[in-house]
C-alpha cells in the first residue's frame, strides 16, 4: 500500500503560513465526506474565509490498494490530481481509529489546494 506522501516542497514559510490560516479559520459547518472506506477518509472543510477550503486524508494501517485508487478518483474530481503535493501538515496517531475496524494506528493528512499551485 503506498498509500503516504510527505510534506509539500514549497517554502517552510507559505507552508507554515497556510498552517497558521488553517487553524484560525473558523469551522461553521461540519465537513463533507467526500470518501469513508474500509482504511481511508476525505473529508473536505469549508469554511467562511475565503480560500479557505482544504482537506482532511486519513490513512490508517487497513487501507487497501482499493482505497488508494478511490482517493486518488476523489481528489481527481476535486481539480487536485496532484494532492500529493499539496499536504502542509501531518498527524501520526499510534492507536486504533474507531472508523476503520482492526487498526492499529493512522495519519491525518492536511491538504490546501493553493499550495499546488
Amino acid at each position: 500500500m503506498a498509500l503516504s506522501c510527505a510534506l509539500a516542497t514549497a517554502h517552510p514559510r507559505v507552508i507554515q503560513g497556510l498552517v497558521d490560516a488553517v487553524n484560525r479559520a473558523p469551522i461553521n459547518k461540519a465537513p463533507i465526506n467526500l470518501l469513508i472506506s474500509v482504511g481511508v477518509m476525505v473529508c473536505k472543510i469549508i469554511t467562511p474565509t475565503p480560500g479557505m477550503t482544504y482537506f482532511h486524508l486519513v490513512v490508517s494501517d487497513v487501507a487497501t490498494d482499493d482505497c488508494e485508487q478511490d482517493v486518488e478518483q476523489v481528489f481527481y474530481e476535486e481539480g487536485l490530481a496532484m494532492w500529493r503535493h499539496s499536504v502542509i501538515e501531518t498527524m501520526h496517531m499510534a492507536r486504533p481509529n474507531r472508523h476503520f475496524p482492526g487498526s492499529t494506528e493512522s495519519t491525518l493528512y492536511v491538504i490546501h489546494p493553493e499550495i499546488s499551485r
